[in-house]
């Protein structure tokens, strides 16, 4: 989502077809966690990360999706000239409606947003109060990322996901300049040749997209006011997620592995004086797409992180309703 303004913006309640909740809404079973269990903690937090690669959708789908989408979302995704642009369109917002219908009694169309004065999208007060939920979702290239919060205990939390694709012709020096930190980009430059700095150029980025997210600042936050030290891998001690899928066929189509390797609680250096602490999380999903997630809160000392992921189609996602 791209929002330009901060009103709330609701589905219409009237609709063109019947719609069911989903059945089958199990959860991944498998976790990375800041403490040996989450109820260790009073203070804690799930993270669902939903990986969704773009795909064509039926007429069926596509009309479904359609009806669950507020006029003013069907609006933004009709000012897309690109016939492509607008079917992605289409299918972050139809997906992030699903995504959400799973964590609550609530139909896609009934969800309601808000977006803030730099265009986060939120839910509405009312249904952050009635569902816990927070989200915040990224798209690259082949896919789409959708990342949902409960806080527990927690205060001020703030949350935000990013999904980048290493992208082989982009200049990368010229824009270390401008926005990466010094120590960022004399880490970077030390590696020992331009394949292992460009890939650390696309991990960074993808860290710092989420910190700026998760802030709801975006780039009118300064890039380089704040950095991560990101170690070279072979010093960083990984945690598994199992990476829980319905169609084990998507994995090997994808070139996805079934566990994926995730490194928490990356560094960050920051010249803000908020109170706010930090974790923050960093993936790769393949070869050519890296992931990262930040999560902020008040306080001085981790809270308890339980993260989950799934590997899931539109198709999917859409198969409960209709």
């Amino acid at each position: 989502m791209n929002p330009d303004h901060n009103a709330a913006v609701c589905a219409p309640q009237s609709q063109n077809m019947t719609e069911h909740q989903p059945q089958n809404t199990a959860k991944p079973n498998s976790a990375v966690s800041d403490a040996q269990t989450l109820g260790e903690s009073e203070r804690s937090a799930n993270v669902g990360l939903f990986f969704i690669p773009f795909s064509e959708m039926s007429p069926l789908h596509t009309v479904l999706a359609q009806s669950w989408l507020s006029d003013d979302e069907l609006a933004k995704v009709a000012r897309y000239r690109d016939p492509k642009a607008q079917m992605k369109g289409l299918q972050v917002r139809a997906a992030l409606r699903a995504v959400l219908s799973r964590y609550a009694d609530l139909s896609p169309h009934e969800w309601c947003f808000e977006y803030g004065a730099k265009g986060k999208p939120s839910l509405t007060a009312k249904l952050q109060q009635q569902t816990g939920l927070e989200f915040n979702l990224s798209h690259s290239g082949d896919w789409l990322l959708i990342g949902v919060v409960q806080f527990h205990g927690v205060e001020s939390g703030l949350f935000g996901v990013d999904i980048e694709r290493s992208r082989p012709k982009t200049d990368i020096y010229p824009i270390l300049n401008h926005y990466f930190s010094a120590q960022e980009t004399a880490t970077l430059l030390a590696l020992a040749d331009e394949a292992s700095q460009r890939q650390r150029f696309f991990d960074l980025w993808a860290l710092k997209e989420s910190y700026i997210k998760a802030t709801g600042l975006g780039l009118a936050q300064s890039l380089k006011s704040f950095g991560f030290d990101l170690k070279p891998f072979e010093q960083l001690v990984a945690g598994s997620v199992e990476l829980r899928c319905q169609d084990a066929a998507l994995m090997p189509f994808y070139g996805v592995a079934p566990l994926l390797s995730v490194y928490p609680n990356i560094p960050l250096q920051t010249i803000d004086a908020s109170s706010l602490y930090w974790q923050t999380y960093f993936g790769r999903l393949t070869e050519e797409y890296r992931f990262a997630v930040s999560l902020g809160h008040a306080g001085n000392t981790e809270i308890s992180i339980m993260l989950t992921a799934q590997l899931s189609s539109i198709e999917a996602l859409f198969a409960n309703y209709g």
